[in-house]
């Protein structure tokens, strides 16, 4: 039994780069060699073989990368890797109300369903997406696995269903735990930003002990992350609340003058900042909406200074509100409620358990059990403005629309200060008859919450081992379940209404309806800013639950090793054809129940309707890769291979799926190799997509037919708009966000993927410690799982005026939209293409002449990706959807690197680049007087230093103090309402850029 003490790596130094292939090979030609000769087995393969064939790009971070990086998330760490974009952070995952903390890897920015998360080349149970209406699906919440118990992830591009199975299309993120550990290690850390606010405390450690006078190992893990998380009013730079605003001077779309302007530092124009109800009708005449308020304390009325309207005050009407957001006065900043990362507590144990059971019985040269047990906690939270009510269509908790529009008084209503009473009187407004007021509610509910709390438990066991002719074996069972449960404050819009309709019975104030006296009925005065009684919060407001459990079974049987052996053709050399087998079971189910609140209609709540799915499927797989040894020991040719993998699965739901590669890696010589393959991947439908009912989402929409929008497409835009009813001066930004409605298909069949690669290694052994690895990537992605955009919809139908588009539209009288609809089928098509560059070089500096200074090495690794292309209606594949260089998606990435290690001393430097990215895609370029964000650089500096049983380390990431751009929409789309609250910025976007600052960590680890 091998164990490690005091874990170590071979060939530290090189692999201290973190992201170096681990296909290079070490630093000299001895090494080489030995290298060479060591059969391993990598992600991408389940053949053991020597470095110099393996026929497919891996890239690695190890544990001590990971400690340089000063991060305490999994998604960090990969969040930093070229080959990903567009993650789900920390920092992004606080758009989703049912998914604070979740984290996922997207790999080549193909979406993170196509990207397989592995622990120890195992697959592991999944969570909820964080959408709502999830109930589960097979991403991996990287937030439970914890990076002090890793010891080094490996990450393969490329489809790897053949391998794997479903899932793999834009590859494989392989986490590799500790294990076999002699001793034990304790390390304690803390991070915190220069600019305060957002602090983390970690504690991990590590114990393990060999048994059975060395046949066994049980090592024991643990981590305990406390992150405190970021909000909007912790930073100035989110409080300038970064407005794109219609500009005045615009003609036309193609007049060369930007459509929209953007300004900065902007407070709403229709939301005071002292809480106070401010009048939405219009009650001086034309263009008086939103300019009367009424004082805090509920004495009477007072002006409202909406600030400097770039389009200055709506004239001429009695409804509009014009610019939503303007530059000082006295509305209030919705920016201070963001939640820039998600603050999380994590809890993790883990258990592995090695032991050699026999030895040579019959044809059984080792039988070895193995268990890996774990139990992981993870809890986080995010909150948004309060329960605000603007600009849109007043609720009433059963005519659809959603909980956020403006509040209806009536004329007659109890509380109503006396000059507003008379005001209301000269305009005709009296008795039943109501006005309109916005609030910002803050003081009656604070700001709203969401709190999620995932439990996994994960326990695979099983045995492997040896059969007496070298053959390795493996079977085990692997049971995971994740159980979530989530609460969110909420509030029932018919309740509040009850308690604003006040009126006054035998000299009390009390609500209007009698059945809501019976049943509790507290008025609440909405002139008035102050906190609410214990007994008018409870009536309306609650909180909506959601509990549930996804749980995974998977067994598997492996069996690989060397077939025969036989002499290549033409220089004699005898090499083995090795193969893998295998079969494989697998079942997901998931039982999500929300209750009787979350479940009722739109409208009937503030938030959104949320009903669970449940449903389940199993697959039956089995596989055959087979390593073949083509030619050897030839001039140019010093070992050709082929890599040959097929996969055959049936699914309960979905049918069966074929998936196969064929790679190929020909080294010419110790200097050079040439590696290569073809690959049919697939992503199987997963519970969310066939079961999950129809739910609504209220991300925001750009309605062509809004005075915002109608001159600025094609040229039957006008026409079109009209004759569906839709009123001249119409402006969406007076209406609140609309759904879309999207569901489940259980007539979903599995995502294709084919991809090619072609690549380089060169390893010159006239360079010692010189290693550069090229390759050429391509994916296409066929009979993809997509729902049609809903932007394409709207535009397909008043541009184009295609009737199917226009049947998927659902407007009001008043010519607002209530309802996009847009399922998912199988009609999506991408392709995705690029370049991975990788570039190492270690040395000791006695060659440059510094002697007896130790070793540096230096490195980059990039990646660049010139296209990205989405085509979502296949009827009309002329209207692409370029995804590539938008931001969360540019063009090019890289990380350059160096580390310096002497004697007991580390010091890493780290910089790393994200390139120029484009933030209105696919329109044309005068859209804003802005469409790209430049180049971001971020610096990080830390070093380690080892003394006796002691290591202490410490450092300083985003060491210029790098600021995110100052563009709108980036974090939560700036809580803007509805024309931009879509583009791909506020899809992610702000998860490539560190919203915390410089930050400072420290940290010390004692081995016992």
């Amino acid at each position: 039994m091998k164990t490690t003490r005091g874990y170590r790596i071979s060939l530290r130094t090189w692999l201290a780069l973190g992201i170096a292939p681990i296909a290079l090979a070490p630093f000299t030609a001895q090494a080489q060699q030995a290298a060479a000769q060591e059969e391993i087995v990598v992600t991408g393969s389940r053949i053991a073989r020597p470095n110099l064939t393996q026929p497919n790009p891996v890239q690695v971070v190890n544990a001590e990368t990971i400690q340089s990086m000063g991060v305490q998330s999994t998604i960090d760490v990969v969040n930093q890797l070229p080959q990903t974009q567009n993650n789900l952070t920390p920092s992004t995952s606080n758009r989703f109300i049912n998914g604070a903390g979740v984290s996922f890897a997207n790999l080549r920015g193909l979406g993170e369903y196509r990207t397989l998360t592995l622990v120890d080349g195992k697959r592991h149970v999944g969570s909820l997406s964080g959408r709502n209406g999830s109930g589960g699906t097979s991403l991996v919440d990287l937030n439970q696995i914890p990076p002090s118990l890793i010891d080094r992830v490996e990450v393969v591009t490329g489809g790897a269903s053949a391998v794997y199975g479903a899932d793999a299309v834009a590859g494989v993120v392989n986490i590799i735990l500790k294990k076999n550990y002699e001793g034990a290690e304790v390390t304690t850390s803390y991070k915190g930003a220069e600019a305060g606010a957002n602090h983390v405390f970690n504690v991990n450690g590590v114990a393990g002990v060999n048994v059975g006078s060395g046949r066994g190992n049980i090592t024991f893990a643990f981590d305990y992350n406390h992150d405190t998380g970021l909000f909007g009013r912790d930073r100035d730079f989110a409080l300038a609340n970064y407005t794109l605003t219609p500009n005045p001077r615009n003609g036309t779309s193609s007049d060369g003058i930007p459509d929209r302007i953007t300004l900065y530092p902007t407070v709403s124009s229709v939301f005071a900042a002292n809480g106070g109800a401010v009048i939405k009708t219009a009650l001086r005449g034309a263009g008086s909406q939103y300019t009367i308020a009424v004082a805090p304390n509920g004495s009477g009325l007072v002006n409202f200074n909406r600030g400097f309207l770039l389009n200055g005050p709506p004239a001429g009407n009695t409804t509009t509100a014009g610019d939503v957001n303007g530059v000082g006065g006295d509305g209030y900043n919705p920016s201070q409620f963001l939640t820039l990362r998600v603050p999380s507590i994590r809890t993790v144990a883990d258990t592995v358990i090695n032991y050699q059971l026999a030895e040579n019985i019959g044809p059984v040269k080792t039988l070895n059990f193995f268990a890996d047990v774990k139990y992981s906690n993870s809890r986080g939270s995010t909150q948004s403005t309060p329960f605000t009510n603007g600009t849109g269509a007043v609720a009433t908790g059963s005519n659809g629309q959603v909980g956020s529009g403006a509040l209806a008084i009536r004329a007659d209503n109890a509380y109503l200060p006396a000059d507003l009473r008379s005001l209301l009187t000269a305009n005709g407004i009296t008795g039943a008859n109501t006005f309109q007021i916005t609030r910002v509610n803050a003081d009656w509910a604070g700001s709203r919450a969401y709190n999620a709390d995932y439990s996994v438990f994960r326990s695979v066991v099983g045995f492997n081992g040896e059969l007496s002719n070298n053959w390795k074996y493996e079977a085990y069972y692997n049971y995971g379940r994740n159980r979530t449960v989530l609460t969110n404050k909420e509030r029932v819009v018919d309740k509040l209404n009850q308690q604003l309709d006040a009126t006054v019975v035998g000299g009390q104030i009390v609500c209007r309806d009698p059945a809501a006296q019976a049943a509790g009925c507290v008025p609440i005065n909405p002139f008035v800013v102050g906190p609410l009684t214990a007994a008018q919060y409870n009536y309306a407001h609650t909180r909506t639950a959601e509990i549930a459990t996804l749980v995974q079974e998977n067994a598997a049987v492996n069996l690989s090793g060397d077939a025969f052996t036989y002499r290549t053709p033409f220089s004699g050399t005898v090499a083995p054809l090795s193969f893998a087998v295998g079969v494989e079971w697998r079942r997901e189910a998931s039982d999500d129940t929300t209750d009787f609140i979350a479940q009722q209609p739109t409208g009937y709540i503030y938030g959104n309707q949320n009903i669970g799915p449940k449903g389940s499927y199993t697959s039956r797989e089995a596989y055959l890769e087979l390593g073949v040894p083509v030619l050897r020991d030839l001039p140019f040719a010093k070992a050709v291979d082929l890599d040959l993998a097929y996969r055959y699965s049936k699914y309960s739901t979905s049918g069966s799926a074929n998936t196969w590669n064929a790679r190929m890696a020909w080294a010419i010589n110790d200097d050079v190799k040439i590696r290569g393959g073809v690959a049919r991947a697939v992503r199987a439908p997963n519970i969310d997509d066939l079961f999950n009912p129809p739910g609504d989402n209220f991300l925001g929409l750009a309605d062509p037919c809004s005075v915002t929008n109608i001159n600025a497409g094609g040229p039957q835009r006008v026409a079109n708009c009209r004759a569906a009813g839709i009123p001249a001066g119409y402006n969406s930004n007076d209406f609140g966000n609309p759904s879309v409605r999207t569901g489940g298909n259980r007539d979903l069949k599995p995502e294709i993927g084919s991809t090619f690669t072609a690549g380089a290694v060169f390893t010159p052994t006239f360079v010692p410690g010189l290693n550069i690895t090229a390759d050429y990537w391509w994916v296409r992605i066929t009979q993809g799982q997509a729902a049609l955009d809903p932007n394409s919809i709207l535009r397909g139908c008043y541009d184009q005026n295609v009737p199917a588009l226009c049947g998927l539209i659902q407007r009001r009288a008043d010519g607002s939209i209530r309802t996009v609809f847009g399922n998912t089928t199988n009609i999506g098509r991408e392709v995705v293409r690029g370049v991975d560059l990788g570039v190492s070089y270690s040395f000791n500096l006695d060659r440059v002449g510094i002697r007896n200074y130790g070793d540096l090495t230096v490195g980059f690794d990039g990646s660049w990706v010139p296209e990205n292309i989405i085509i979502q209606d296949p009827s009309n594949a002329d209207q692409k959807l370029y995804r590539g260089g938008t931001a969360g998606y540019p063009h090019l990435r890289g990380t350059f690197r160096a580390v310096w290690d002497w004697n007991a001393l580390s010091v890493t430097w780290a910089s790393r680049f994200l390139g120029e990215q484009e933030t209105f895609p696919n329109t044309p370029a005068e859209i804003a007087d802005f469409n790209r964000v430049g180049t971001t650089w971020y610096h990080d500096v830390s070093a380690k230093y080892r003394w006796r049983n002691m290591t202490f380390f410490g450092g300083i990431n985003n060491l210029a103090d790098k600021k995110p751009p100052a563009v709108p929409f980036l974090y939560q789309g700036s809580y803007q309402q509805g024309a931009y609250a879509t583009f791909p910025v506020t899809t992610g976007a702000a998860g490539s850029y560190d919203p915390i600052g410089r930050a400072f960590f420290v940290g010390t680890s004692i081995k016992f």
